[in-house]
C-alpha cells in the first residue's frame, strides 16, 4: 500500500512540475498598415521548431520542459514577398509580441 501512495505522489508531482515548466510566446504578426499576415513561417533558434501564423497572423510557441524564466530565443519570420524578419524575445511563462514585417520592394 505505501509503495502505492508514492508512485501516486510521485506521479502527481511530475505533472505538477511538468506544467509549471510550460513556456509560450503568443503573437500575431502584421505588416505596417496593421494588416495580419497568414502563412508566415516562425521558427526558432534553439530547437529549429517551424510553425505557420493563421488566417489573423496569430501564432503560438509552446515550450515545455526545463526551461528559465526569461530565456532569450531568436525567432525568424518569413513570409514571400516580405523582408525576412529575426526577433531575440525573452521567453516568460506566457510572454505576449506583435511582430511587424516590411514588404519586400525590390522584386
Amino acid at each position: 500500500m505505501k509503495l502505492h501512495n508514492i508512485i501516486i505522489s510521485i506521479t502527481f508531482a511530475s505533472i505538477l512540475y511538468s506544467c509549471e515548466s510550460v513556456k509560450s510566446v503568443e503573437g500575431v504578426v502584421i505588416d505596417i498598415n496593421k494588416t495580419p499576415l497568414d502563412s508566415v513561417l516562425v521558427s526558432d533558434n534553439t530547437i529549429n521548431r517551424n510553425i505557420l501564423t493563421d488566417s489573423l497572423g496569430r501564432f503560438k510557441y509552446i515550450r515545455m520542459g526545463p526551461v528559465r524564466q526569461g530565456l532569450d530565443i531568436k525567432f525568424s519570420f518569413s513570409k514571400k514577398g516580405f523582408i525576412n524578419h529575426s526577433q531575440t524575445i525573452k521567453i516568460n511563462k506566457s510572454t505576449k509580441v506583435v511582430i511587424i514585417m516590411n514588404k519586400d520592394e525590390t522584386k
